[in-house]
């Protein structure tokens, strides 16, 4: 395709502005390419839309399978991470589709589990705290 664009340029072009001598065959590359358009006729439109099309479909496919991926990594990372984080039996709870009774449930059952984590953060704080003033 590159080649066929050069070929229109040069003979589309006669020479540099400046130049008195033209050359025979400056004045014949019209006259060829004219000659092959014609015989070729359609089919050229038709290749040029065609491979125009292609490199436009290869670069998106490129880009939505890098897209892809890395959608694919996040959710792993982020599965791995509840994995890590969050216990099962609230990601169980997560994963339920049920009606508001199965969201009240979830919902004291995820507090109940705060505050027991807010009352161990407590207790801690009072034995340091406690430990100390003995050392005081």
């Amino acid at each position: 395709m590159s080649s066929f664009l050069r070929l229109v340029t040069e003979s589309l072009r006669l020479g540099p502005p400046n130049a008195r001598r033209v050359t025979t065959d400056a004045i014949l590359r019209p006259f060829v390419l004219l000659i092959i358009v014609l015989l070729v006729g359609p089919d050229l439109f038709a290749f040029v839309e065609l491979s125009t099309l292609l490199e436009l479909l290869g670069a998106t496919l490129f880009v939505l399978a890098f897209a892809v991926g890395f959608e694919m990594l996040g959710v792993a990372v982020l599965a791995r991470l509840k994995a890590l984080f969050v216990p099962l039996e609230c990601s169980m709870i997560m994963e339920m589709r049920g009606g508001p009774v199965a969201v009240g449930f979830a919902f004291l059952f995820v507090a109940g589990r705060g505050l027991v984590l807010a009352s161990l953060c407590v207790a801690c704080y009072m034995g340091v705290a406690l430990f100390v003033q003995l050392l005081a």
